[in-house]
């Protein structure tokens, strides 16, 4: 049966979602280079500005710590801490006339570092107000880690040992993780939404505010490509259950 089936899931599983998951990542990654080139005009460093956001939506409590990476800027909800990637936190701009190879200090956050951050503190937002979204994810978190992880070998020992029962548990874990790509998109949006109207005030405007706009859209279609991916891979282990049954 797992046989017989695996090229349907190549040709309709693996290939499609590689090709999403892909083509989302190469977006993500050269919208934020194209506007982390670009100076926002805020003249703070990233923990400062976080903080100074966090405190104009009463987030006076929320921790702000470092992490090391790209893009791994994110809000821990249990901990009550906004994590900053060492990326943005220590960005340099390589400009015009500058030596191959130097970089020099940038005095202003870019434009692509102000809509991470805010992004951030847009979760922190959704915390704050219980946004039923945030609260829903968090409440599947631990059966999706093991939909993710082990589902996927209970659907296929299923199959395999005509135990039709354990195939079963294993697609209703799946089911769990494949709720949570879904559930995740309006709270990834609703904190985009949050982040672009915490900086319009400040003055990210214009041709700013699109680029923001576009770091935000770019990294929003990661979590599209992932809760498309992850429903391909349910109902294609959804048919190797229904026909192990014939």
């Amino acid at each position: 049966m797992l046989g017989s089936g695996f090229l349907p899931y190549v040709l309709l599983v693996m290939l499609p979602g590689l090709a999403l998951s892909m083509w989302a990542a190469w977006r993500v990654r050269s919208t934020y280079a194209r506007w982390n080139a670009i100076d926002s005009g805020i003249s703070m460093n990233a923990f400062d500005f976080a903080r100074y956001l966090l405190n104009s939506q009463g987030l006076t409590d929320v921790g702000i710590e470092p992490i090391a990476g790209q893009l791994t800027d994110q809000y821990d909800p249990r901990g009550k801490v906004l994590r900053v990637s060492s990326a943005v936190a220590a960005p340099a701009a390589q400009r015009p006339g500058l030596a191959p190879g130097y970089a020099e200090p940038r005095t202003n956050l870019s434009v692509a570092a102000v809509a991470v951050i805010a992004h951030e503190v847009g979760h922190a937002a959704q915390d704050r107000s219980g946004d039923f979204g945030m609260r829903l994810r968090q409440l599947i978190v631990p059966v999706a880690s093991i939909g993710s992880t082990l589902a996927p070998w209970l659907v296929i020992a299923g199959v395999i040992f005509k135990l039709t029962g354990l195939a079963e548990v294993g697609l209703a874990f799946f089911a769990a993780a494949v709720l949570f790509t879904f559930v995740t998109l309006p709270v990834e949006f609703g904190a985009s939404r949050r982040a672009l109207a915490f900086v319009e005030p400040l003055g990210l405007t214009g041709e700013r505010a699109d680029g923001a706009r576009s770091v935000l859209r770019a990294a929003g279609f990661t979590y599209v490509a992932a809760a498309l991916t992850a429903l391909l891979t349910f109902l294609y282990y959804l048919s190797l259950v229904f026909g192990s049954r014939r």
